[in-house]
């Protein structure tokens, strides 16, 4: 069937009509226009090869043809930003003056600080696009010196010959490579290119048809018709209805004569546009690639932070290569040029780049800072020149102060290095801050009542709930923001390393409260304790200490553990692509020796010791992991970066922080628990004889109920590729269940509303595994589903709930 043949019939169902003369026009009319497109487009890629033609030629080469084309393609708004911007990531760059020595010339620096410099660094990137540029002075001041710098029209340019045209298509012309020309200009030529433009003319093409093509499918087929059935076969009657539907708008009105029916039909089709938009979408894409080596813009959704990295590790080549180019360009041809122009530039006088510019004088403070923390000495000279001050004479130090509490504290552990404090000491690190006074508030009421309970009763309480909830919530967030969203598929990784993170955070956090109140009683000893006054001045120092000094550093490094656990995993999975990947250290004064020593070191991924340098190195650590796509990188192996701070890796096995946090199942290691405040004799808490009076809760008899479920849902719509039903529950985290063993969808309906919707979630880790008790209650008991890991493994109708309310409880849905 052909073309028209399609369209009559698609006529012909849209409206009915039988096939007469009006009818054959508007298909004819539909035909031609699709015909024209095509034709259109075929004569703009016929007149982009012959324009590369006549570029190309071997005898009488001419341009005009394909710059004019050119010239048209940087109309596109995309293809402009694209190119803008790679420009401007060169020619934003501050350039200086130095001289043979090294050292920058600043007087000389300032002949090139000017609008003119600036455009030539724009106009020798352009000739990458392009493939030459002929640049000259426009406009000299009255020194002598280049006011304004300008480029010869593309067009009127022979690169091959290198002769410049009075007009495009003159036969010869002159050679402005000798006499008063080569003077005055400055030629920038790519030999064997006609320019990266060129290569993005068909794609433009492609696009700009796709363009037009989707606005013609918009006119026929977007837009709603407006047709009138006429009885009368009357010429006049014709012409008047005609009328009618041609003024007939939104407020339109008409007096119809019998026999006239009106009727407006739409098109059925909603996502026809697609064809028109994803083609205009992979236009862009490779036109992405082309200019800067990727395809992500900021309306890209759901981009990986590790794709990111990557794309931008391409993107940083092709800045570095442009930049390279321009300053070779600069020291090669435009410095001797400006030497013969008169410019005080000696033989021995260089350009470069100059990054520090960028810098802020506090910024440059901080470099210095971390250069003489590395025990180095810096020239007093280039203090002065970068931060711009006058150095008299240096101040004599002041003697030793008195060591702090803190560093004494340190030295009778035996860890010295200030940067390490042992796990709950944590005034100092990479990244600290000033801590305020643990005791520099009072009590709340809560906390001066169970003062109150402990001194009356001491040695009785050894765990309270709600100093356990005042840390649990802050970590478990702190977790989820550093972890972020995870994959529901049965075989990820990233699922099952939060849920192990979640079940350490739930430990972690009973030991700390042990730990607290095994301190408070242990205060309640002091042979000084003889009121509860004293008690209570020499205990109120501890609730901030846990609660609010302690737990910042604890939800930094949950934060960043999780992250980069979350990292690692996205690195791995980017292997192939990236098979390195490197230790980045923000370094300042406050960075720690370890930190420094590794920072810019590059690891095989491959190489799983190596990993076990995975920051953080310590508490308050602020370095990174990043991808590593450079196959000729000098690669640092496991014994080469304990070499690089022999103690500082001795401290980081000490305080548990030589591990791979990808590969981990801790946020907190051993090491890092609580539990070593206590002593050896004392046993963890056994959550599993924690109950409702533990929790303050009321017993189910007097608590709400929830009515039957009002939906029923099917396991069916539940069932994923493992052949198992797979529910999110209340934690967000996906549980499988067997349908073999699920009798009827009523019974896969109460499972699904106890782990999405409980009332109370329980958690214990007194058998094997970790395993978690999800609650629903209704008017006849609760109903029960217990899972451990991955799966359910328990689920029925209790009676009594609470015989079952027995565990840690982690979620109580009147908490929130």
């Amino acid at each position: 069937m052909n073309i028209k043949q399609r369209f009559s019939n698609f006529i012909e169902n849209a409206f009915g009509g039988a096939k007469n003369e009006e009818y054959e026009n508007a298909v004819t009319k539909m035909v031609d226009s699709i015909k024209r497109q095509r034709t259109l487009y075929n004569k703009e890629i016929k007149d982009w090869k012959f324009a590369r033609a006549a570029a190309l030629d071997p005898i009488i080469p001419r341009r005009k043809p394909l710059i004019d084309i050119m010239e048209e393609v940087l109309d596109d708004t995309f293809i402009f930003a694209r190119s803008e911007t790679r420009k401007l990531r060169v020619s934003n760059k501050v350039v200086s003056i130095i001289n043979k020595n090294g050292e920058i010339d600043d007087e000389k620096t300032k002949l090139l600080q000017k609008i003119w410099f600036k455009n030539l660094i724009k106009y020798t990137i352009d000739s990458i696009y392009y493939g030459y540029t002929l640049m000259y002075p426009k406009e000299l001041d009255e020194k002598g010196f280049i006011k304004k710098m300008s480029f010869v029209y593309r067009d009127h340019i022979v690169p091959e010959y290198t002769e410049i045209l009075t007009n495009p298509y003159d036969m010869d012309g002159e050679n402005f490579t000798e006499g008063d020309f080569k003077k005055w200009s400055l030629w920038v030529n790519h030999e064997h290119s006609i320019g990266l433009l060129n290569k993005a003319i068909p794609l433009w093409i492609f696009k700009k048809h796709s363009w037009q093509n989707w606005d013609e499918f918009e006119e026929m087929f977007g837009i709603p018709m407006r047709t009138a059935e006429v009885a009368s076969t009357d010429p006049r009657v014709k012409r008047e209805v005609d009328k009618w539907l041609k003024d007939l708008g939104s407020a339109g009105w008409a007096r119809f004569p019998e026999g006239v029916k009106i009727d407006i039909k739409e098109s059925n089709s909603r996502d026809s546009f697609n064809v028109f938009n994803e083609k205009r979408k992979a236009c862009n894409e490779e036109l992405g690639h082309l200019f800067d080596g990727n395809s992500e813009s900021s309306n890209d959704a759901g981009s990986r932070a590790k794709t990111g990295e990557i794309l931008n590790g391409t993107q940083k080549l092709i800045t570095m290569d442009d930049e390279t180019f321009v300053l070779f360009f600069i020291n090669d041809e435009v410095m001797p040029w400006l030497r013969d122009l008169g410019y005080p530039f000696d033989e021995g006088d260089s350009c470069i780049w100059n990054d520090n510019e960028k810098a802020t004088p506090k910024e440059r403070l901080e470099i210095f800072k971390g250069v003489k923390a590395l025990g180095y000495k810096i020239k007093k000279e280039q203090i002065e020149t970068e931060l711009d001050v006058e150095i008299v004479d240096e101040i004599e130090p002041d003697n030793d102060p008195e060591p702090e509490p803190e560093a004494k504290e340190n030295e009778e552990t035996g860890n010295k290095g200030g940067n390490f404090n042992m796990p709950h000491n944590h005034h100092s690190g990479c990244g600290a801050d000033t801590e305020e006074p643990v005791n520099a508030r009072d009590l709340t009421p809560e906390e001066e009542e169970f003062l109150r309970q402990l001194f009356e009763n001491p040695d009785s309480i050894n765990w309270n709930y709600k100093e356990f909830k005042a840390s649990h919530g802050s970590l478990l967030d702190a977790l989820k923001k550093g972890f972020g969203d995870v994959s529901v598929d049965y075989d990820s990784t990233d699922h099952r390393r939060l849920r192990a993170f979640r079940d350490n955070i739930h430990r972690f956090g009973v030991d700390k409260t042990q730990a607290e109140i095994y301190e408070l009683n242990k205060i309640i000893k002091d042979p000084e304790v003889k009121t509860f006054q004293d008690f209570r001045n020499k205990a109120k120092s501890i609730f901030p200490a846990y609660k609010e000094t302690h737990l910042r550093t604890e939800w930094d490094h949950a934060n960043a553990t999780s992250n980069m656990a979350s990292t690692y995993l996205n690195m791995m999975e980017d292997i192939d692509v990236a098979p390195y990947w490197k230790f980045s250290a923000i370094r300042d004064e406050r960075t720690t020796v370890v930190c420094n020593s590794l920072d810019g070191k590059i690891f095989d991924k491959r190489d799983k010791s190596s990993w076990r340098f995975l920051p953080p190195l310590h508490w308050k650590c602020r370095s990174d992991a990043l991808d590593e796509i450079d196959e000729d990188a000098i690669v640092t192996s496991f014994e080469d970066a304990i070499k690089a701070d022999p103690e500082g890796w001795e401290k980081m096995q000490k305080q548990g922080f030589d591990v791979n946090w990808g590969d981990s199942d801790e946020v907190f290691t051993a090491a890092q628990s609580y539990l070593r405040k206590l002593p050896k004799d004392n046993k963890p808490i056994d959550v599993d004889k924690l109950g409702i009076a533990d929790f303050g809760l009321s017993e189910w008899a007097k608590m709400l109920k929830n009515g039957a479920p009002k939906k029923t849902f099917s396991i069916k719509t539940h069932v994923d590729s493992t052949g198992m039903a797979r529910i999110i529950t209340a934690e967000n985290l996906p549980v499988w269940v067997d349908v073999k063993i699920v009798k009827d969808d009523a019974l896969f309906t109460m499972i699904r509303e106890t782990l999405m919707k409980p009332d109370e979630i329980y958690w214990s880790d007194s058998g094997k595994n970790p395993r978690s008790v999800f609650l629903r209650f209704y008017k006849d008991g609760a109903f029960k589903v217990v899972t451990e890991g991955l799966k359910i493994i328990e689920f029925e109708n209790v009676a009594n709930p609470d015989d079952v309310r027995k565990g840690l409880l982690i979620y109580n849905k009147n908490d929130k």
